[in-house]
């Protein structure tokens, strides 16, 4: 065996993905063409360059007041034929008409900013560590449910009792969970965990390393909201840029199984195998999406099911495929491990994020994606 294997991981996307970077693109740094149905990205500096001076003035007093007169009076100097934007454009995207309508009636800041996705300057991408996260995620549920056996919070995370009857293990929460119980609480499920504190030596993910994916221009600014069964948060509008449904990316997986092989007590505490992390995915999240299509199936969500039949039908054709949920609004479901989590904290959300529409509940899922990894 070597020291390092390889794999392509290869991802193609049946929901909107949409991971943020924490920051916000500005209003007056964008222009809508509704009829082009796309957004003209801007150069702020070349912009102003474009302007004369009694434009310039007049532009920075509106960006003064806000965002919502900084985009007014951006729009009217384009519409009057007064500028011609060219010059300062530094990409166009295409724009759904619910992220169109929702920039024309913002009345602040929140309806206008939007959320761009990491980028380098050959496009945007998926980080690697978003990739690492839902691999891991799924490997921890894939170890607290061989061990079958509760896990507790006294003080310290300690195993609990044997579960009987196939049943799954479940997860005691403590009041409060900060960073180190969180972290505390991997050790234990990853055989890391010392009396003093965990040894990161043994972290069996230092053998993983996933790089970001390529960069890829298939791109939509799309109108994020929030699905409430009574319709208490159809108001709520977050704005971002996501990968499309369709969109084919690849990563790099690698595989440091010679860490795994050594003895010393620094070690990693055991090996992980790529055809264990693709089966491990394909069982997690076969949960989570069974558990979501409930849900659509209940309130009507009518895209949502489409999207959940396509995946299922794909995982089934294909059995050398494995589902992942990646970014911005996958869920509690998906990213805390809440099928395990004892009382209400593993009670299913109330509510679900879906994208492309202006009313929720006939929106896309966020973060669904289907891979497979194939050898260098």
């Amino acid at each position: 065996m070597s020291f390092l294997e390889s794999y392509r991981l290869e991802l193609e996307t049946l929901g909107p993905i949409h991971v943020g970077t924490g920051e916000a693109f500005p209003a007056y740094s964008y222009l809508v063409d509704e009829a082009q149905k796309e957004a003209l990205i801007l150069d702020a500096g070349r912009l102003l360059e474009l302007l004369s001076e009694t434009q310039r003035e007049n532009y920075l007093q509106a960006v003064a007041q806000g965002p919502k007169q900084a985009q007014k009076s951006l729009q009217s100097l384009w519409g009057g034929g007064l500028l011609d934007p060219t010059p300062a454009i530094v990409r166009r995207l295409p724009a759904t008409p619910a992220f169109i309508n929702t920039v024309k009636n913002a009345t602040d800041a929140a309806g206008l900013e939007f959320r761009p996705l990491p980028r380098s300057p050959l496009g945007a991408y998926l980080p690697g560590s978003s990739l690492k996260g839902a691999l891991r995620t799924a490997w921890l549920f894939k170890r607290v449910v061989q061990q079958g056996r509760d896990i507790e919070y006294k003080g310290r995370w300690q195993w609990g009792q044997k579960v009987q009857g196939g049943e799954w293990p479940l997860i005691q929460l403590p009041e409060r969970i900060s960073t180190p119980v969180a972290q505390a609480f991997e050790a234990l499920v990853l055989d890391y965990v010392t009396e003093r504190s965990p040894n990161l030596h043994r972290d069996p993910f230092r053998q993983v390393r996933v790089s970001d994916s390529e960069p890829s221009e298939n791109l939509l600014l799309n109108r994020i909201g929030v699905f409430h069964p009574r319709g208490q948060m159809d108001q709520t509008v977050i704005l971002a840029e996501m990968f499309r449904v369709g969109t084919k990316l690849q990563a790099t997986l690698r595989l440091h199984v010679g860490l795994a092989q050594q003895r010393h007590k620094d070690t990693v505490s055991h090996a992980i195998s790529a055809q264990a992390l693709a089966e491990a995915c394909r069982e997690y999240y076969l949960e989570v999406l069974h558990l979501e299509r409930e849900y659509a199936q209940n309130h009507g969500l009518a895209q949502a099911l489409k999207v959940y039949d396509a995946m299922a039908q794909r995982l089934e054709a294909e059995e050398y495929l494995f589902p992942l949920r990646i970014g911005f609004g996958s869920g509690r479901m998906s990213i805390r491990l809440a099928l395990l989590l004892d009382g209400e904290e593993g009670q299913e959300p109330k509510t679900r994020k879906t994208a492309g529409h202006s009313s929720p509940k006939d929106g896309f899922p966020l973060g669904w994606a289907i891979a497979r990894l194939e050898p260098y």
